[in-house]
């Protein structure tokens, strides 16, 4: 896996605009492969937001009407916690952390994307 352009990739990401923090990890064990910026201890933020994608996959066929999940999206007071599918095998999640206004969700989600390119094409 290359290391150092994931790194670069991740820099961008936690570089756009109303963006607090961001990581890649793993969605089956919550381990963080890279994190950028974040607030005190987001180290835990991005482990523990794995449970909400986890959640999703055991309640999974009561959304199967919907389609596949794109992003599980939490508001919380003081910011927006995104998680969102890189690929799945390895099975790796980009966690964001952001605010309220000026996000472009939609290019986060196509960064994502990009990102599980990059791993399936490293592997």
């Amino acid at each position: 896996m290359n290391s150092h352009q994931l790194s670069s990739e991740l820099d961008i990401i936690a570089a756009q605009p109303s963006i607090i923090g961001c990581a890649l990890v793993d969605a089956s064990t919550g381990l963080v492969w890279h994190a950028r910026g974040g607030v005190p201890k987001a180290e835990l933020i991005w482990e523990a937001a794995v449970d909400y994608w986890r959640l999703h996959d055991r309640q999974k066929l009561h959304f199967a009407g919907l389609g596949a999940l794109g992003a599980a999206v939490m508001y919380h007071t003081l910011g927006v916690l995104a998680v969102f599918p890189c690929c799945s095998d390895p099975d790796v999640l980009l966690v964001s952390h952001g605010q309220h206004q000026g996000v472009d969700w939609i290019a986060l989600q196509r960064k994502a994307r990009a990102l599980g390119d990059l791993l399936r094409s490293s592997g």
